[in-house]
């Protein structure tokens, strides 16, 4: 487990999507940063209604990403 500048404890693996790279913390929701230098998130994504820890590392598919807690699964896509 590491935990992020902002004490976030992250279970999960970091994933690059395009120019982003989206973190899962355990209860702090989806940390989304831009590569570079400096390592601030950009945005802070949470499912607000589940307060169950989240450990597994996102899935991406066909535009699709995929969350795990460890009571439900969530799917996050763009609505066209």
């Amino acid at each position: 487990m590491i935990n992020l500048e902002s004490g976030r404890p992250v279970d999960a693996s970091p994933i690059l999507i395009g120019d982003h790279i989206y973190v899962v913390t355990r209860r702090s929701g989806t940390l989304v940063y831009r590569p570079g230098d400096s390592f601030k998130p950009i945005a802070q994504n949470k499912v607000e209604s589940d307060d169950s820890d989240f450990n597994a590392s996102p899935a991406v598919s066909d535009g699709e990403l995929h969350l795990r807690s460890d009571q439900a699964l969530y799917c996050v896509s763009k609505n066209d």
